[in-house]
């Protein structure tokens, strides 16, 4: 990890004051922290303090892959506990919080455009504990720099996730594709493959498609394409839904909303085994991941890549 660019605390420790935290001496930072005392996860006792602590610490890692992205945001104002909400735009955006205007079906919505630290620390200040990112980047928003794979996993939990995660690589590696293992944050795993510019997103829709019934024909028995849960009859499912304009997927480093503030932590492949459990890459354990290993995403961020025609 470039530790230059990585804003450590004194005392290493990813918990903030539990006072409010004014920062205030500039037109660009009203990312003000409020309420810092208010638990968001009550199983855990982690607080709004806490979660904007984490923010601030990954902010380096996430403003690179955010920058210029559409993002949709889930919003748990009184904890996890209770109802959230989803949200593509936001009202009540102070003017110093860069925004783009973008052009959904039916309407235009400003998005936040995390550009830097600061856009990042006013949503977590709004509670937006997890964000949804877009697969392209302004101004270009009608070409995706990802193709996104969603493994869903069914009754075969963790284990079937992997078979077919392996497999999928090879799948790829066959195609001359280099991928990058993320897990979801919560029982699945993404796998992500950087492009280059240039791509359509009907052309990464359909190679995303292709590919996920290429694994159904390999291991029809463990994965599917159906999207119905019924129909699924417990095998995980190959979702590539979100290679469309305007869907999105979870940033890399956010946060879940579930028992002990899970990320979405990105992989070496050699790390996808069914020894590994994804709960582990939670809150806390954040500091403790980035020492060890860096961040893992930063390559997939300087590896363009074009697909086979």
């Amino acid at each position: 990890m470039n530790r230059a660019r990585t804003r450590r605390h004194s005392t290493g420790s990813l918990r903030a004051p539990r006072a409010q935290a004014a920062r205030t001496s500039a037109p660009a930072s009203h990312a003000t922290l409020t309420h810092g005392d208010r638990v968001l996860f009550p199983d855990a006792g982690l607080t709004k303090a806490d979660v904007f602590a984490y923010y601030r610490e990954v902010a380096p890692l996430m403003v690179p892959v955010l920058e210029d992205r559409p993002i949709s945001v889930q919003q748990w104002p009184a904890g996890i506990q209770a109802p959230g909400f989803f949200r593509h735009g936001l009202s009540g955006i102070p003017a110093w919080v860069p925004t783009q205007r973008v052009r959904h079906l039916d309407k235009t919505l400003r998005h936040v455009n995390v550009n830097g630290e600061q856009p990042l620390l006013w949503l977590a200040n709004q509670s937006a504990l997890t964000l949804h990112m877009w697969l392209s980047r302004a101004p270009k928003l009608s070409q995706p720099d990802f193709l996104a794979m969603d493994l869903d996993p069914g009754k075969g939990g963790w284990s079937d996730v992997v078979t077919v995660a392996l497999a999928l690589r090879g799948l790829l590696e066959e195609q001359g594709l280099e991928s990058y293992p993320k897990t979801s944050g919560k029982r699945g795993l993404h796998v992500m493959i950087p492009l280059a510019p240039g791509h359509t997103y009907a052309k990464v829709q359909a190679h995303a498609d292709a590919v996920a019934h290429a694994l159904e024909e390999r291991l029809g028995a463990l994965a599917t394409t159906v999207r119905g849960i019924r129909a699924r009859k417990g095998r995980l499912y190959l979702d590539t839904g979100q290679n469309a304009r305007g869907k999105t997927i979870v940033a890399p480093y956010s946060l879940r909303a579930k028992a002990g503030a899970p990320f979405s932590a990105p992989l070496k492949w050699s790390e996808v085994t069914r020894r590994l459990d994804p709960a582990r890459f939670n809150l806390r354990a954040l500091k403790r991941r980035l020492d060890k290993v860096g961040d893992l995403f930063a390559p997939a961020l300087k590896h363009p890549q074009r697909l086979p025609d």
